[in-house]
Parts: structure tokens; C-alpha cells; sequence
């Protein structure tokens, strides 16, 4: 009989047996990511830029905006504010750049960085508007107050709604069941730009031309105040109350941004036809500045001007766009439409014409009893 034989295997040969086939599949892999560029994503370096903003910081939190600055090395921490607690904060100084909603608050920050790193990006606007419901606006149009514009947008006569103040109306002299008089909604103007718009809508019922001294903005603001009184205590931003379910029950007509309204169209199945737009025949754009005062800054206002990408969800986010020399884009009217949207009468009338910064200051002062 033959004796039983034993073998003697290396380890070292049946690790090299178990680990080299995997081992090629990595290598493999990390050659196709590295020559596509893929793999290097996670170890770029992210340069972090602080920032203040008013109202149009949801286009900074919105994730596709974060994952295309991010893919272009930049993060942006957004620090919210209203746009005229913006223009005071003490540590202005410390952020790479701000981004106010108007041209008060814009103004402002120009000013308390004089002589220092200040470069302005205008990269979009929208304007600001009266949102309600279908049957309000009908009221409206019944009132005489107001006449429709499309689908979707109605014209808003701020002399024929301010009557209806002096009147004491309510919603039922309409044939609504609704005993609340007939009243806007809006932020606290001595806080956030929209509901400072509001005091120049309602100004421009007293007349088109904008007050030239302090004597006359302080009249004009004293006119306009019980109609922004009439509404009670003032509220944050009335987006989120308009667009829930139970909106009616919160704000009948509130002040918000177009650009809110749109992002919102665009996100439903259909489009929502309960839910519509007034614009005062004197219309007022928000044309927010990005005001840079680092070279980080700068560049993502560069970014913001140039980038396709995030000029493209701008769009989709529902702003105009704007190039570098103010000219209005015209991708805007061509996506909403491919979208089913009816494109708003941005700019079909007259603009309000405000005061100029330190005047249309005082009156907000004077409105808001701002402290």
C-alpha cells in the first residue's frame, strides 16, 4: 500500500488566489472613474461662502441648486433675514456677500460699504403680486376693482380697491360667505420687501408721482397707512399660508412673490385654476441684487450670471432671467409654456415709480411704526 502524501500549500499563494481577480475589478473601475473624472467628486475641495438673505434664499436651498454649486466647488450657507434687518446687521462685514430683495435694502448695504470690495450681479427679477382665489378675484371684477387677464391673472385698479376700503366693504356685499371686510395680507413692511411694496401700491392710488422731500413722503405715508393697518397684525412670508390647502382660511389675498406662484404651477400634476394672480396696473419688480463684497463672492455671482445650469433652474424655479446688461431673457415665457402655463403680464403696465431710498424709508417708518 502507498503511504498517504501530504500537501503543503503556501498561504501566501491562496490569498493571492482569493484577493487578485476583485483586485483587478477595482483597478479596472478606478481607471474608468478616473479618466471620466468621476472619482476625483469627493475629494475636490468645497469652498464654503456664508451668506445673508432675504425672500429669494429658497433659491439657494433649493437641492439642485445645491448639487450644481456644489459640483462647481462651492457651498453656500445661507443665513436668513428680512431684507431691511439685512441692511443693519451690525456684522454685515463678515459675509462673503448678501442678497436683499430691493432696491431700499440694496442701497443701504452700498452705502455702509463705501470705500470697501462691493460688486452688484443682477441675475433675475420677479415681480411682486396679490395672490388669491378664483371666486375673490370675481369679486373684484365685480366691485369694478378689477378685470380679467387670461387664465390665470387679473388686472388690479389700486384706486377702485382702495375705495372699497373707504367704504368698509365686505367679501358678502359680493355674494361671498364671507363677513371679513376687504383687505391685503402682507409681511411687516418695516421687515420684509414685499410687504413694503404694498405701501407703494397703495401710494400710487393717491398718485403717480413719487414724493420728492421727507415733508411730503411723511404725508403720503400718513394717506397710505390705514389701508396696511386695515389688514391687523402683520404676518411673516404669506407663501406658505396662500399655498396650503387651508389657504382661505389664512390669507384671502396675500402679497408674495410671481416667482412663488410659478414654482408652485410647475410643481402640481395640472394646473391649479382656483388659484389665481392680481397685478396692480402700476406693477413693481423685485430686481434682487447679489452684492458681493469677497472674490468668493464674486464668484458665485459670476456663476449666477453665466452658469446654464443654475440660469436654467432659475427658470424653472419661476424668475425672469437677466444678462449682463439688464435685457430680460426670453427662456422664461418659452418653459412655462411648454409647461401649460399662460405667461404672466410681467411688465404689461406701468411701474410704480418709489421714492427715492432714504425718502421711501421714512415712509415705511412712518406706516409700520417701525422701531
Amino acid at each position: 500500500m502507498r503511504e498517504p502524501e501530504f500537501k503543503v500549500v503556501d498561504p501566501r499563494r491562496r490569498f493571492l488566489l482569493w484577493f487578485v481577480p476583485p483586485l483587478a475589478v477595482f483597478v479596472s473601475g478606478l481607471v474608468v472613474l478616473l479618466v471620466s473624472g468621476h472619482v476625483t467628486g469627493p475629494f475636490r475641495s468645497v469652498t464654503v461662502v456664508r451668506a445673508l438673505f432675504a425672500s429669494k434664499r429658497d433659491f439657494f436651498q433649493d437641492e439642485q441648486v445645491k448639487r450644481i454649486l456644489m459640483a462647481r466647488g462651492y457651498q453656500v450657507h445661507v443665513t436668513p433675514v428680512g431684507s431691511r434687518d439685512l441692511a443693519n446687521k451690525p456684522d454685515l462685514d463678515s459675509y462673503h456677500f448678501v442678497f436683499p430683495s430691493g432696491h431700499v435694502a440694496n442701497e443701504q448695504v452700498k452705502s455702509r460699504r463705501a470705500g470697501k470690495h462691493v460688486v452688484p450681479y443682477r441675475p433675475f427679477f420677479t415681480p411682486v403680486v396679490l395672490a388669491t382665489f378664483r371666486e375673490y378675484a370675481e369679486a373684484l371684477v365685480k366691485a369694478g376693482a378689477a378685470t380679467r387677464n387670461g387664465d390665470l391673472y387679473y388686472d388690479l385698479k389700486m384706486d377702485e380697491f382702495k375705495k372699497l376700503s373707504d367704504d368698509r366693504k365686505r367679501w358678502r356685499d359680493y355674494g361671498l360667505a364671507n363677513e371679513n371686510r376687504i383687505t391685503v395680507q402682507s409681511p411687516d413692511p418695516c421687515k420684509a420687501y414685499s410687504g413694503a411694496t404694498l405701501v407703494g401700491f397703495f401710494a400710487t392710488a393717491f398718485g403717480d408721482e413719487p414724493p420728492q422731500t421727507v415733508e411730503a413722503a411723511e404725508k403720503l405715508a400718513r394717506e397710505v397707512k390705514p389701508y396696511v393697518d386695515a389688514q391687523g397684525q402683520a404676518g411673516d412670508d404669506m407663501a406658505p399660508k396662500y399655498f396650503v390647502p387651508e389657504g382661505r382660511t389664512h390669507a384671502v389675498i396675500a402679497v408674495i412673490y410671481e416667482h412663488q406662484y410659478i414654482a408652485y404651477q410647475l410643481r402640481q400634476k395640472s394646473v391649479d385654476t382656483e388659484r389665481v394672480l392680481l397685478y396692480p396696473e402700476k406693477q413693481h419688480q423685485s430686481t434682487p441684487e447679489l452684492i458681493s463684497f469677497t472674490p468668493e463672492g464674486d464668484r458665485i455671482g459670476e456663476l449666477m450670471m453665466n452658469d446654464p445650469d443654475l440660469r436654467r433652474r432659475a427658470v424653472e424655479l419661476g424668475f425672469h432671467s437677466l444678462g449682463w446688461n439688464g435685457e430680460t431673457g426670453a427662456d422664461f415665457g418659452t418653459y412655462i409654456a411648454s409647461r401649460g402655463l399662460p405667461e404672466p403680464p410681467a411688465g404689461a403696465k406701468g411701474r410704480v415709480e418709489l421714492p427715492r431710498a432714504e425718502l421711501f424709508e421714512r415712509m415705511l417708518d412712518v406706516v409700520g411704526e417701525c422701531k
